[in-house]
């Protein structure tokens, strides 16, 4: 994988007040699994490691004319006003109205199709066809949960996976955190420390217990076709090892933790779902990866399962549950406070066929993390680091076949956007700099096409439209 390329210095954008209209993400198929080395404390710092209510965070933390309009109207801070009031576009917004104009043709694309592109120091739309229908937006609405995520919990945040001790001397049971990132190794170290303690207290027969109370009973979520399991993702549970994508997760994360309690010198006499209390006591605690590492995972490689966890759990730090029900509410709030909007959204991965999202509403998206007061807290999403890189990394790596035409290949290393696949819907939503040194926002999506690698090249020459350099 290739280095990512410095951050730019992000520019400053007026924030717009929108409102919310709930909208369905959908997914993309296909991911590897790779497992990075996690924060594992045995039962001395074990008690001082929060679970999911602790949290928190290291710090506090058609094309238009010349004369632009205006994305929104500013939130606040008549100064930006004036700019957004007054901004002419650039030769260079100038010429990419003009190409993509002549570049997005129903022959291309046909008939489905939104997109747009917005200046985001000056929040002013550059270019814009069909800006305002909404459509699925397969796993570009990513970026929501990405969002959410990042300013909930803070980049630094992590998720903590417990042992307790039942009400039985010899229960030991498992509780999971709703972390996706949870490994093995996180698992064997878990084991050993708790095989230890029970030892010391004298016991060496035990009975292992899985809590994922956490999360409710898993449920298709609105929009999602019976097929996506386990085609394209996992019952979603509170407990999961590696990703593993088995039918029921809680109960694979339970027998391979009595695996290593008897690697440890314990004898398992019972496997099981069981719940523990809040006054249970401690016997080994695991912090997992950072936030910024579950949410980069989730941008570059696309991953299903890390966006819907991230999903639930935002939903409970905000207050409102861990139901599909709650978590829309909660990115219901999350995007009004950003001052954003979405048609609809069912679920975190982008999987619902029901999700809907215009052209313009995920532009803003992007245009979102280089406001003055998120440039710190959504750092991730301007670089490398939490987006696929053109023709270089995650999704759009060279070995995809994207960014390898004639038309695109260009813009290798300069694009950086997420993907979204369905059967028949593809899109690209991201930022670049235009030949005027300016960050451009873009979000291009096309419905009722099947989602052939032709189309797909077609979205990242229009990417390359946007750079300059096609």
């Amino acid at each position: 994988m290739s280095n990512p390329p410095a951050r730019v210095q992000a520019p400053r954008l007026p924030r717009r007040r929108l409102t919310f209209r709930p909208t369905r993400l959908s997914g993309e198929r296909g991911r590897t699994r790779t497992v990075s080395r996690a924060l594992v404390t045995g039962v001395a710092v074990g008690t001082m490691v929060a679970a999911l209510a602790a949290v928190a965070p290291a710090s506090a933390s058609p094309a238009v004319s010349p004369a632009v309009t205006a994305a929104a109207a500013p939130r606040s801070a008549p100064a930006s006003t004036t700019a957004l009031a007054t901004y002419t576009r650039t030769s260079a917004d100038l010429r990419i109205s003009s190409k993509l104009t002549g570049r997005v043709t129903i022959t291309r694309f046909g008939t489905s199709f939104t997109g747009s592109v917005i200046d985001a120091a000056s929040g002013a739309v550059v270019w814009s066809k069909n800006g305002s229908t909404g459509l699925m937006p397969a796993s570009t609405a990513k970026w929501v949960t990405a969002t959410d995520a990042l300013a909930v919990f803070g980049a630094t945040a992590r998720f903590t996976t417990r042992v307790k001790r039942g009400y039985q001397a010899d229960q030991v049971i498992l509780v999971g955190s709703g972390d996706p990132s949870f490994s093995s190794a996180q698992l064997a170290t878990l084991a050993k420390s708790t095989a230890a303690a029970m030892k010391a207290r004298g016991q060496l027969r035990v009975r292992v217990y899985a809590d994922d109370s956490l999360f409710p009973t898993p449920s298709l979520a609105t929009g999602w076709k019976s097929t996506y399991i386990p085609n394209d993702t996992t019952w979603l549970r509170a407990l999961v090892v590696d990703g593993r994508l088995v039918t029921d997760t809680t109960i694979d994360a339970a027998n391979l933790f009595a695996g290593r309690l008897k690697a440890n010198g314990l004898t398992v006499t019972r496997i099981g779902r069981g719940r523990a209390t809040s006054t249970d006591p401690v016997l080994a605690s695991s912090a997992g990866q950072t936030v910024s590492q579950i949410v980069s995972r989730m941008m570059l490689e696309s991953d299903n399962e890390h966006a819907e966890a991230l999903h639930r759990l935002v939903s409970l730090r905000m207050g409102y549950g861990a139901t599909w029900t709650g978590a829309r509410t909660a990115a219901s709030k999350r995007l009004a406070a950003e001052g954003l909007t979405a048609n609809a959204l069912y679920d975190g991965s982008g999987l619902s066929r029901s999700d809907r999202l215009t052209g313009l509403q995920l532009s803003r998206m992007v245009t979102n993390i280089f406001e003055t007061g998120n440039t710190t807290k959504l750092a991730l999403l301007q670089s490398g680091a939490g987006l696929p890189t053109a023709g270089q990394t995650g999704t759009l790596k060279a070995s995809y076949g994207r960014f390898t035409t004639a038309a695109s290949k260009c813009a290798v290393g300069r694009v950086f956007a997420k993907t979204g696949t369905l059967s028949d819907a593809a899109a690209l939503v991201g930022w670049t700099r235009g030949t005027d040194q300016r960050v451009k926002a873009f979000a291009f999506v096309v419905n009722a096409k099947s989602a052939s690698l032709t189309l797909k090249q077609s979205l990242d020459m229009l990417a390359a439209t946007v750079v300059g350099c096609y």
